[in-house]
């Protein structure tokens, strides 16, 4: 009982300080702008076409919100003449513009069919397709945060492909031979979209809170029409190549572990801590931190997931004390340290008196 108690204090303590620090956070100076290009595959039947236009309607609404930069390729009117740049050519020139030092994110969303013939998947576009290898010979030049998300069929083989440091990459699928029809990628642009999607009600919408709310709405989709499930999403940011499936996590907690592969050797690290601390439109708060201070949060979260992750050979004593000191680090971050006290004026001597 005591440590129920001890464990609810201390939940509290961080949620009332984080609430202080959203309630009170000064709108912060404007920041370099992610830039998002959202890419619109080829309809193939009118069915589709709506759909498609409504994830780019709903990317646009949230990069608008987050006063990002947005560029749609896909939906303008195809050019019949042959000298005119394909939606490939496109693709590849609006990431060949980018600064490939900045800060900021880039965000490259796919929304369409894709396909895959036991070797190449594919970005069905209009004209020629992208592959795997395109796409990881365009980005190769960045040294950015960089953030994909194949919202298609077959997509998992982008995933391996693109993994490596500073990136997260989102599929659909959990592979290559997932061939129907995903809704992944048009539910995934709702949930950008969709203020709801906050699941810590933190101000903001994370990547892997995203990422999570998509996958349970497909799920409930196909639930819901009495449909075998046939898109499993997977997301990885640890650049080990290997996705980690939506069923992984509670919320944006870790709830299971990996397995060893079957040949043999270790378990993969289950992947969610960086797309946990993405987010495209940043609260004032999130806006205030330094990037020192980003950097120690994030030092703390995997501080707190390995902890928990050790729950169960810890006895309550000694987790909660293990917790503590935690929470109150990341507490710490979300408040503004209280003025320095002005220093007392100094009395004024008067002159000395003429003898």
């Amino acid at each position: 009982m005591k440590n129920i108690f001890r464990a609810a204090a201390l939940a509290a303590l961080l949620l009332s300080l984080c609430s202080q620090l959203l309630a009170a956070a000064e709108p912060a100076a404007p920041t370099a702008r992610d830039e998002v290009l959202v890419i619109i595959g080829a309809p193939g039947e009118d069915t589709f076409a709506d759909g498609f236009a409504a994830a780019a309607k709903n990317w646009q609404t949230a990069c608008d919100r987050a006063r990002a930069n947005c560029t749609v390729i896909g939906l303008d009117p195809k050019k019949d003449a042959e000298a005119a740049p394909t939606d490939k050519d496109r693709v590849r020139d609006w990431i060949a513009k980018l600064d490939p030092t900045a800060t900021s994110h880039v965000w490259i969303a796919y929304v369409g069919h894709g396909t895959f013939d036991g070797r190449d998947a594919r970005m069905n576009l209009r004209g020629p397709d992208i592959l795997p290898a395109d796409l990881a010979a365009w980005l190769q030049p960045l040294r950015r945060p960089v953030i994909v998300i194949d919202g298609s069929s077959a997509g998992y083989p982008f995933v391996t492909a693109l993994s490596g440091p500073d990136r997260v990459v989102i599929a659909a699928t959990r592979s290559g031979n997932e061939l129907n029809y995903a809704r992944f990628g048009e539910r995934f642009a709702e949930a950008m979209a969709d203020p709801d999607t906050d699941i810590d009600q933190d101000g903001q919408v994370s990547l892997l809170e995203a990422f999570v709310t998509t996958a349970q709405r497909v799920q409930g989709f196909y639930r819901d029409a009495d449909r075998l499930l046939t898109e499993h999403a997977a997301v990885d940011d640890n650049g080990d190549k290997t996705g980690t499936q939506a069923d992984f996590f509670k919320g944006t907690r870790i709830v299971k572990k990996a397995q060893p592969p079957r040949g043999g050797g270790a378990a993969p690290a289950v992947d969610g801590a960086r797309a946990k601390l993405v987010t495209l439109a940043p609260s004032d708060a999130e806006r205030a931190m330094t990037p020192g201070q980003l950097e120690k949060r994030a030092d703390l979260e995997r501080r707190l997931e390995a902890l928990r992750g050790q729950k169960a050979n810890l006895s309550e004593d000694g987790y909660y004390a293990a917790l503590e000191p935690i929470l109150r680090e990341l507490a710490a971050l979300y408040v503004a340290p209280p003025p320095a006290p002005a220093a007392p004026p100094t009395a004024e001597k008067s002159p000395a008196a003429s003898p």
